[in-house]
């Protein structure tokens, strides 16, 4: 079996990918968690299941608050996982994760939520942004628990920290690039242009 490593398992779209995985025998061992918001987290315990115990990784500031989050699954209609299982790993913001034959540093970008985190793959240059960066956007800060004014300093970080073209994986919606998002992302130019304060 090769290991594998599933990023943000938010529906159940996600056992699907365990079990198709599995017929080419590839195996689920790691799941990464962008945020504690059930569309990212919620099903996290189903893929557990279905891998016989997957690690999950979430940002410690959301230990507090990451149940809130899944409680709210109930206001879409969408069934609670039972019992609720707390992450395996705690992770901070510099940890270095080597898993699956994968080095992914943590880069803690709060903002949508306190415990949003960006996976960066610096020998692929890819950046798996969760909510914080989408393709011409960025993620809300209007839900409980965010912070304009985190956001904002989490943009800058990214910016500072992805040198070259670094490939985007947002947590909804399509890839994108960082150089075309500091070209076309109105929020990353109000950024730069120092009036980002002013519409968020």
């Amino acid at each position: 079996m090769t290991e594998a490593v599933l990023i943000d398992p938010g529906g159940p779209e996600a056992t699907r990918i365990v079990n198709e995985l599995r017929k080419q025998e590839i195996i689920i061992t790691h799941v990464l968690v962008t945020h504690g918001h059930f569309d990212h987290l919620g099903w996290a315990p189903e893929v557990q299941k279905a891998t016989e115990g997957a690690k999950v990784y979430l940002h410690h500031a959301e230990k507090d608050i990451f149940e809130q989050f899944l409680d709210m699954m109930s206001f879409f209609g969408i069934k609670k996982p039972s019992p609720l299982r707390e992450p395996d790993v705690w992770i901070k913001d510099g940890h270095i994760l080597e898993i699956s034959g994968i080095r992914f540093e943590v880069l803690h970008t709060p903002g949508h939520s306190p415990g949003s985190v960006t996976y960066i793959v610096k020998d692929a240059k890819e950046a798996y942004v969760g909510d914080c960066i989408f393709k011409n956007s960025i993620g809300r800060v209007d839900l409980p628990f965010a912070s304009p004014s985190a956001m904002i300093n989490s943009l800058k970080r990214i910016m500072d920290e992805l040198n070259g073209n670094y490939h985007l994986f947002p947590g909804h919606g399509p890839d994108t690039w960082i150089n075309d998002e500091k070209q076309h992302n109105p929020f990353l130019i109000a950024l730069k242009n120092g009036y980002i304060d002013q519409i968020l």
